[in-house]
């Protein structure tokens, strides 16, 4: 259970540090994708959420602790990572150019390759569009 914990505060900072990179915190509909990530693609108990994501783990945690951390996990995590703070950036349908800059750190620190970011995008960009459907008219 520690190690979910853990895993969910690491994941929550990283989230939170993309919301910071896009200027707007208090997007409603971040922490609410961020849970959900943590959940469903993650894999992470709600009770694990809780406590990862409390102000008492959270708060005594830096930028360096949360790429040092991200750079630690397997492969198959970092880029659900990724991921999950691509569609944090994308929930307004659009990167800023600090957003970019989150993302080009976290996949360096990751240390992917372009093809392995460039899926990572898709797949935010597919999570996103599931989220917050575009209605197109013709």
């Amino acid at each position: 259970m520690e190690q979910d914990i853990e895993r969910a505060t690491l994941w929550f900072l990283t989230a939170r540090f993309m919301a910071a990179a896009s200027g707007d915190i208090a997007v409603d509909s971040q922490p609410s994708a961020a849970g959900l990530f943590a959940q469903a693609v993650l894999g992470l108990s709600e009770d694990a959420c809780i406590e990862g994501k409390s102000a008492a783990r959270i708060n005594r945690l830096s930028l360096i602790d949360c790429l040092s951390g991200v750079a630690a996990l397997p492969p198959e995590t970092q880029e659900k990572f990724l991921t999950g703070a691509l569609m944090i950036a994308l929930l307004d349908r659009r990167m800023d150019a600090a957003e970019v800059r989150w993302a080009s750190v976290l996949a360096s620190a990751m240390r992917l390759s372009t093809q392995r970011v460039e899926e990572c995008c898709l797949a935010a960009h597919i999570l996103t569009d599931m989220l917050h459907p575009v209605t197109r008219t013709s």
